[in-house]
């Protein structure tokens, strides 16, 4: 690969939309909790790009997921911007709790120290409680 053909493909990743919620409401005759009305399995991942792995180039924006847009020279890639938007995610669809919350971060080298890919990983199911 050329730097012709690197950098392009190095703006494009830069530009492309780095917060994701993916929703599955396919359960199948599977139970979550007794009692409990499983609404949705929710994926969230936010993703940051780092500079020397520390200094914030650009991060999904949580405002926006799911779209191509980014928070430039902000991390926003963490726990605590995960945990909002599962939030949010609760709200909008009436969920009154979850379950199964798992959180975990990965971490990618890019030329070989110089550039980092850090993204959160969140995944629950929300269920909502008989009345």
């Amino acid at each position: 690969m050329t730097r012709r053909s690197v950098l392009p493909c190095l703006a494009a990743a830069l530009l492309a939309g780095c917060t994701s919620v993916k929703i599955t409401e396919n359960f199948g005759d599977a139970k979550v909790e007794a009692g409990a009305e499983p609404l949705a399995a929710v994926e969230i991942e936010n993703s940051s790009w780092l500079l020397l792995d520390f200094i914030p180039i650009a991060s999904g924006d949580p405002e926006h997921p799911n779209r191509n847009c980014c928070r430039w020279f902000r991390n926003t890639a963490t726990l605590e911007t995960n945990v909002k938007l599962l939030g949010a995610e609760m709200k909008r669809r009436g969920a009154t709790r979850c379950a199964n919350v798992t959180s975990r971060w990965t971490d990618e080298k890019a030329l070989v120290i110089l550039l980092a890919r850090r993204a959160y990983h969140t995944s629950a199911v929300i269920l909502k409680d008989p009345k």
